[in-house]
């Protein structure tokens, strides 16, 4: 399961590093067309060319990770490559990232050692459907509610530094 878990991050952060590096490369390169011209421009380009290499070596990942074990666990292990595409964009890009950013990266590599060890072989257990409207609740609470928490005490303390 392990195993599946590093190779579907390394996937992930090849699919998301590769489209930054392309996306740097285009910077410079005309628009995209079918233009044999055009086409050599960005066959040449060394931040494009690495880029797409590096997001055509990501995909490869990702199928061999889906082969060794269900999407149920790759699905949202691959979530994850949005935490590493901000720690790339702030040390490459030189993006700022503030508290929030930083907490939502740990909470997502949290998140998926929780997959890979919740992902070993179960029993399966059932969940009464009287018990759906309480998780979703919670749900609520936890991705609606706290955020609001959070973004409301942040605007309280900014207004107290302020005065």
């Amino acid at each position: 399961m392990w195993e599946s878990i590093c190779l579907t991050l390394a996937a992930t952060a090849g699919n998301n590093i590769g489209k930054v590096l392309q996306k740097k490369g285009t910077g410079i390169l005309p628009p995209l067309s079918f233009k044999f011209k055009v086409i050599r421009a960005y066959a040449v380009n060394k931040s494009w060319l690495i880029g797409f290499l590096i997001d055509i070596s990501g995909a490869l990942l990702m199928l061999r990770a889906l082969s060794l074990a269900p999407v149920s666990v790759i699905q949202p292990v691959s979530g994850c490559g949005l935490a590493i595409l901000s720690i790339f964009s702030h040390f490459y890009l030189q993006e700022v990232m503030n508290v929030i950013d930083w907490l939502g990266i740990t909470l997502a590599g949290i998140g998926t050692i929780g997959v890979g060890a919740g992902g070993e072989e179960q029993v399966a257990s059932s969940v009464s459907i009287l018990q759906l409207p309480w998780l979703a609740f919670f749900v609520v609470i936890l991705f609606v509610g706290t955020p609001e928490w959070v973004a409301s005490h942040l605007q309280a303390s900014a207004e107290r530094t302020r005065t």
